[in-house]
């Protein structure tokens, strides 16, 4: 390309796409070899001492993106602590392109889980719809939270937690 400009143009889009699938890449998590009973415990396991914040959504869940969008600058100002783990667990129902552009600009750790791994995550933790947060304290104990739906109880819950020792 001989314009200056468009070259230039051209390449920072090059670098932008190129970072953004390096934070896919390094984002998305591997399935732990487990039964669908232990598949929980193997994923909040290496976090063992942390606050762990799972959250439960989907590509077309309209209410899952707009907390997404609400939440994620809490991880740079309230809740911004090297003590908190966020994972984020979706399905296979949603739209894989959809999912890997959208968790581009989600930190944390994600998990895309097959129709039986959620249907048991679910039964699991008597989840009533999307988005749904389990919260997991510092000694490995895990609840849903239904309730973090509210924003105010979102942080608050989680400030609790982090003071929990």
């Amino acid at each position: 390309m001989s314009d200056p400009f468009y070259a230039d143009a051209l390449s920072k889009r090059r670098q932008a796409t190129a970072n953004a699938m390096n934070r896919i890449k390094n984002s998305i998590q591997r399935i732990p070899d487990v039964t669908n009973e232990k598949l929980f415990e193997a994923i909040i396991a290496p976090h063992k001492g942390k606050v762990v914040l799972v959250d439960l959504w989907n590509t077309w869940c309209g209410p899952c993106r707009a907390a997404l969008k609400r939440n994620e600058p809490l991880k740079e100002n309230e809740l911004s602590d090297k003590d908190i783990v966020w994972i984020y667990i979706a399905d296979v129902s949603s739209d894989i392109n959809q999912y890997n552009n959208l968790i581009s600009n989600i930190n944390g750790l994600h998990y895309l889980l097959n129709e039986e791994q959620i249907k048991y995550l679910r039964s699991q933790f008597e989840v009533d719809g999307i988005p749904y947060y389990i919260l997991v304290d510092r000694k490995g104990n895990a609840k849903g939270h239904p309730d973090f739906r509210d924003p105010s109880k979102f942080v608050k819950g989680i400030k609790t937690a982090l003071k929990e020792k």
